[in-house]
């Protein structure tokens, strides 16, 4: 799909591995030479070593922030459940040696939960649809994240065989979380070989936004109990004492207010030639009042017509612009009309007056809408309102209604 290597079947990956050879035998780069990003990025090694694989590991692993953000928000609407998604990302080789990295920066999320552990099913079933909707310039698949809310944390066999056979790369991984009131725990894992070959939990880098890496400190969202950090920077802004304000040029600390108050001049200070002299005493201090109390009318009148007490404005003045409409609210119509023509075409099959063809075709609608959706909706940031996570939610509740109807159907999935 991209010159990343995003295939058009159901398996992600790069180059096939005889073109990838014959790149690397001429020289030529099969990913975009970078330099790795470790100086903004945090380390993660699992805390139990003899699980851990070893430093040797043949593609290091960076995951953004927002990344993160955007998993745990998926995983956090319903911590009961196991669900699944996929991660989009970039590969990059370094400029030294020539050896892939990968760097995750967004998240998809799979409508469909896994039942009974069967998550090669829906793997296979929703990987050909997430990269069919997947533009180029968002990246590639780069591997996939699934819940675990038993709290095992353990590759199991059908999350090998997904991974084996969806995910043959040697850059790509899985990635599970599970998250509970007492906090969150993940691992990062390369599953190969046979069936039961053990898995090890895979150290990775945090990379880290803007604001959370300057003046030497980092601030991760990492907080997993069975990963640490051997990074410096991390420890010692949790150590540090909060910062006295920052002090500019003009001796004012930053954010502070710009109120510059009338200080009389002292008795040293030679007024200018329009300066009315002190002997006037009384009068001109009378004036100076007058003069201030004059101001305060002119402000007075002056927020008044801000506010829209004063005279109408002209009528050729241009009128506001409405507001854009948000992407993720256009996203959510078009999941909302694709589960209504699905209906109606459940309906008509109900009645046998439609095919299995016809609702198939409605059911990859409602996917490939649904995945248009998770793209263009944000993570949710702490402190926002509930009301977009609840008609996500909402939304999820009929994708998941959508899936289930299909598979009582008896029709064969698209």
């Amino acid at each position: 799909m991209t010159s990343d290597g995003l295939s058009g079947s159901s398996t992600a990956g790069d180059p096939s591995g005889a073109a990838g050879a014959a790149g690397a035998a001429s020289g030529l780069a099969r990913f975009p030479r970078q330099p790795l990003p470790t100086p903004q990025a945090v380390l993660w090694r699992p805390a139990v070593q003899e699980l851990a694989r070893p430093d040797d590991d043949p593609s290091l692993i960076f995951i953004a922030q927002h990344a993160i953000a955007a998993v745990e928000d998926h995983l956090v609407s319903a911590p009961h459940e196991a669900l699944l998604g996929f991660l989009v990302g970039r590969v990059f080789e370094t400029p030294e040696t020539a050896l892939p990295y990968v760097i995750v920066h967004g998240a998809v999320r799979v409508p469909q939960m896994i039942v009974n552990g069967a998550s090669e099913r829906v793997v296979a079933q929703a990987l050909a649809a997430a990269q069919r909707m997947l533009p180029p310039e968002d990246g590639v698949v780069v591997g996939w994240y699934r819940s675990d809310p038993t709290g095992v944390l353990r590759i199991s066999a059908d999350d090998h065989q997904a991974h084996v056979r969806h995910f043959p790369r040697s850059w790509q991984f899985a990635l599970l979380v599970t998250i509970r009131p007492s906090g969150a725990r993940g691992g990062c894992f390369r599953p190969a070989g046979e069936a039961g070959s053990p898995a090890p939990y895979l150290p990775f880098y945090e990379l880290l936004d803007a604001d959370s890496f300057r003046d030497g400190w980092k601030q991760p969202r990492v907080s997993w109990s069975n990963y640490w950090s051997p990074d410096p920077a991390v420890w010692r802004v949790r150590a540090e004492p909060a910062r006295p304000p920052r002090v500019t040029p003009s001796g004012r600390p930053s954010g502070a207010s710009r109120f510059i108050p009338i200080v009389e001049p002292d008795d040293d200070y030679e007024a200018p030639a329009w300066r009315v002299p002190r002997s006037r005493g009384s009068a001109w201090g009378t004036w100076r009042w007058w003069l201030l109390a004059a101001a305060a009318v002119v402000g007075s009148v002056a927020l008044g017509v801000r506010l829209g007490l004063g005279p109408p404005a002209r009528p050729e003045s241009p009128l506001p612009e409405p507001a854009a409409v948000a992407p993720e609210a256009t996203a959510g119509q078009a999941v909302q009309q694709a589960i209504t023509a699905y209906r109606q075409q459940a309906s008509l099959f109900a009645s046998r007056q439609g095919a299995c063809a016809d609702l198939a075709r409605a059911l990859t609608d409602v996917d490939e809408a649904w995945l248009r959706y998770t793209l263009a909706s944000p993570p949710a940031a702490a402190g926002d309102s509930t009301t977009p996570a609840t008609a996500q939610s909402g939304l999820a509740a009929d994708v998941d209604q959508v899936e289930a109807d299909f598979e009582r159907s008896g029709c064969p999935r698209p």
